[in-house]
């Protein structure tokens, strides 16, 4: 279980097809994403089952870099890294002393949170967007997409506040966003990894 937050993050890949339905919907979530070539900030997310049951929280901090870079560090409950330099990603769990290291494909350059610093010229050829009440809601146009939805709200400064993803199995994650930074300068240094002496490593290629 206290893997299941960060590993939540690799796993829900959005597929490409073709153009979008909802033109106007996704040119408007391009306009607010396009500006914004780096964000940084602290997360709260709470996994749900599908009868609304709380699973598991978490809290924390991350970085994004467009195209495609991440940091997302987990504190709470359970320390845990994930990395990716939009090549490689590395998922590290200080206290089991591992460090698992993946190359990156298709599917994880547009997870939910690594949607925020990728290509939004991507968006209206991979996603299906309907706008509600400043609401922003993202189908996956390949039908064996493991998640059925995820909507995105953004802050009164144009910036990220929340979001909302469902996957196959019917589990809701929740993640709310605060200390919100647009386009902070951030080390590239931020987006590898170099495992402590003494970590196990596993190469998931």
């Amino acid at each position: 279980m206290r893997r299941t937050l960060s590993i939540l993050l690799i796993a829900l890949g959005f597929g490409v097809g073709a153009g979008g339905v909802h033109a106007d919907a996704s040119e408007e979530l391009s306009r607010l994403l396009q500006p914004l070539g780096s964000i940084s900030g602290n997360f709260r997310q709470v996994l749900k089952d599908q009868k609304g049951k709380t699973l598991q929280k978490s809290s924390g901090n991350f970085s994004v870099q467009r195209p495609g870079k991440l940091r997302w560090k987990t504190g709470e409950p359970f320390p845990q890294l994930l990395v990716t330099n939009n090549k490689k990603l590395w998922l590290y769990d200080p206290d089991l002393e591992q460090v698992t290291i993946r190359p990156v494909d298709n599917r994880m350059k547009e997870t939910p949170a690594l949607l925020l610093g990728g290509k939004v010229e991507d968006i209206r050829s991979s996603f299906s967007v309907e706008s509600k009440k400043g609401a922003y809601y993202l189908t996956s146009k390949r039908a064996s997409a493991p998640f059925k939805s995820m909507v995105i709200r953004f802050d009164k400064s144009g910036l990220p506040a929340a979001m909302t993803v469902r996957d196959g199995m019917g589990q809701t994650t929740d993640i709310q966003f605060n200390s919100m930074q647009a386009n902070p300068k951030l080390s590239s240094h931020m987006f590898n990894f170099k495992p402590p002496k003494g970590t196990d490593v596993i190469r998931d290629e």
